[in-house]
């Protein structure tokens, strides 16, 4: 787990401003051997798969973290391929598009209009056209495709939009609610503050790490409370006494009932959309 162990060296002096006494401290870290071993496991198996579909692309890396939600410790992390070749953690530094898991912010900043101060109200049953759009924004135009460029040109409701992760409904949603208090909803939720909001990030074309991620994601598993990663738990001087102990970061987000829909409409992705494939290796809803 090098990478993991850089990562707790480099956010340890956060918690300990003597740097002499960090030579006599005793440090306990979140991670969970079990889970590391797993999670390194997947990340090499997913690599070796995905070379032997792209035989002459050199470089392919994959990072992989996950965070217990309630507290915010960190269990497993996997920065790339390989430590001893390069010591870029990709978990944590590397900013990349998250694409449609972006998606269920703007989701959650319409169930969230119930609490608003907005004209219209948005609920799971609301309905909007899967049609091609063109978006006019300032002076720009932008017309995003669905995968596959196929629309149904038939209403559907917001949870089926979700889904089905239909991108023209979501760009079309995030411009009604206006894509600002989209984005102003996931800087809370712990993703990086922008600072100017374009309908193509509705779709997710704003760079976070992976870290950022799922420490946004965490903000579901609260029903509402978004929650700071952690990689240590304690810290005790030779003697065992406890000089730091780590506590939960937490702060509201969206109300529980809001979460509580998301959370309702995200199973169903898994249930029967886009991530059904998930349920092959044994995650149900």
């Amino acid at each position: 787990m090098p990478y993991f162990s850089q990562y707790a060296i480099e956010e340890l002096p956060k918690i300990v401003n003597d740097p002499e006494a960090l030579q006599h401290l005793r440090v306990y870290t979140s991670i969970d051997p079990d889970l590391q071993r797993a999670a390194y496991e997947i990340v090499n198996k997913r690599l070796a798969a995905l070379d032997k579909f792209f035989p002459k692309k050199q470089g392919l890396n994959a990072s992989l973290v996950a965070i217990r939600p309630k507290t915010g410790e960190i269990v497993a992390m996997v920065g790339g391929r390989d430590y001893l070749e390069n010591q870029f953690n990709r978990a944590t530094d590397a900013m990349r598009q998250p694409g449609s898991v972006f998606k269920p912010f703007v989701y959650a900043t319409a169930i969230n209009s119930a609490y608003g101060s907005g004209t219209r109200q948005f609920t799971a049953a609301s309905i909007l056209k899967d049609e091609k759009r063109t978006f006019t924004f300032g002076t720009e135009t932008y017309a995003p495709n669905n995968y596959g460029d196929t629309f149904s040109n038939k209403e559907t409701t917001l949870r089926d939009a979700l889904v089905k992760s239909k991108n023209v409904i979501t760009v079309d949603l995030a411009m009604q609610l206006n894509i600002g208090k989209v984005m102003n909803l996931a800087t809370k939720a712990g993703l990086p503050k922008v600072d100017k909001a374009y309908p193509s990030m509705a779709l997710g074309t704003a760079e976070a790490t992976p870290l950022q991620v799922a420490t946004a994601y965490t903000m579901f598993a609260n029903l509402g409370d978004r929650v700071l990663p952690t990689p240590i738990t304690r810290v005790t001087s030779g003697d065992g006494r406890t000089s730091v102990l780590s506590t939960p970061d937490r702060k509201n987000v969206v109300r529980p009932d809001v979460a509580y829909v998301m959370d309702d409409m995200m199973k169903d992705v898994i249930n029967r959309g886009t991530a059904a494939q998930a349920r092959s290796v044994g995650i149900s809803q």
